[in-house]
């Protein structure tokens, strides 16, 4: 789901500008940055002799008003699990025939339902990717100088203000996705992450604007600062929270999903109402869940894959961990947002700007 500065300029190497329209010969995907290992661009050209043009955007907002408006192109696209539902409402994306995927047998099924339960919208529609979570990476040492007693486990650690307040010196950043934290401050109250009561989204409003004060940046991008040790708490997607242990192999900076709850978050094969070569479209789509391929894409984001058995053959050191293997009794505290309509969607989106200006 998500952005890394090293990774986009690896991505971007292998992208090139993207025409109208699809034509024979190629495929245009569309992608978050930084979200598909230049090998796997090569080998599906290779093993195909179709070239594979990518798009890539940086916020999941961009890539759903994108397919909303039509007319792309794409033949694929990688889209946010909470936005499924709305493009499916509003016609913008086709079901998936799996019939021509035969690696989609593969995918892991629990994982799967727990997403359909979420948004059983988004049936016959979309295919899993790459799984992740929303938590919290920490500076221990510099958390602990802090706050000795520090609920580390605990979404206590950023939004309770007293906390917050004393961690704003060494810096505090929030990722940039008011739906996951909206959900995070839910469940830290002990509602339910899915609530639409007016009462219980305002306390949760509450919540964020209390510690707002104390917060260095709401971000989509905190791959850099953590790498930098540049802040010391951010409440962040696993893809750039784990990014230290998994590439740097120092254990500076810990990941964890806090014990009340965390957000499990998807990246999800959509195809476009409009694309136009679907048997392409298929071939890509089994291609890129091929073992090898989503062991390459584990690897290169840092996610969880969608094939069971290719997060052992992406096994590396650092790797056997809760956030990347996502063990049974992890599971169990997991939730998936629940796609909000397009008019709810817009409100909190109001609210989020409002807060993060201190209105």
């Amino acid at each position: 789901m998500r952005l890394t500065t090293i990774a986009a300029a690896l991505a971007a190497a292998a992208a090139m500008a993207v025409p109208a329209a699809a034509e024979p010969g190629r495929i245009l995907l569309y992608n978050w940055s930084g979200y598909i290992a230049p090998e796997t661009v090569a080998g599906f050209q290779e093993a195909t002799g179709t070239r594979l043009v990518l798009d890539t955007y940086g916020e999941a907002d961009e890539a759903e008003a994108r397919l909303l408006a039509r007319g792309t192109g794409y033949g694929l696209a990688v889209v946010s699990s909470e936005t499924v539902g709305r493009l499916v409402e509003a016609g913008a994306i086709q079901q998936i025939g799996v019939s021509g995927i035969p690696n989609a047998a593969a995918i892991d099924q629990q994982l799967l339902q727990l997403y359909l339960d979420a948004t059983p919208r988004a049936e016959g529609y979309a295919l899993p990717y790459l799984w992740g979570t929303t938590g919290i990476a920490y500076d221990r040492s510099a958390v602990l100088e802090r706050l000795p007693d520090a609920p580390l486990d605990s979404w206590a650690l950023v939004f309770d203000p007293a906390n917050a307040s004393k961690l704003a010196d060494c810096g505090i950043t929030i990722v940039d996705s008011v739906e996951e934290v909206l959900a995070a401050a839910l469940v830290y109250l002990g509602l339910d992450p899915q609530s639409r009561s007016e009462q219980d989204l305002e306390a949760a409003f509450e919540v964020l604007s209390a510690i707002a004060p104390y917060v260095r940046s709401f971000d989509v991008d905190q791959y850099d600062a953590l790498l930098g040790g540049e802040v010391c708490l951010a409440v962040t997607w696993s893809t750039d929270g784990l990014a230290p242990l998994l590439e740097q192999g120092t254990d500076r900076y810990h990941y964890v999903m806090p014990r009340e709850g965390t957000n499990l978050w998807a990246d999800l094969f959509v195809i476009p109402s409009d694309a136009g070569d679907l048997e392409a479209s298929h071939q890509l789509v089994d291609f890129l869940l091929r073992p090898d391929s989503m062991a390459q894409a584990a690897l290169f984001t840092n996610a969880v894959s969608s094939i069971t058995s290719t997060r052992a053959e992406a096994g590396s050191p650092g790797r056997e961990i809760p956030a990347v293997t996502l063990p049974p009794e992890v599971r169990g505290r997991l939730y998936l947002v629940t796609p909000r309509s397009g008019e709810e969607k817009r409100f909190l989106d109001r609210r989020w700007r409002r807060l993060q200006i201190g209105m």
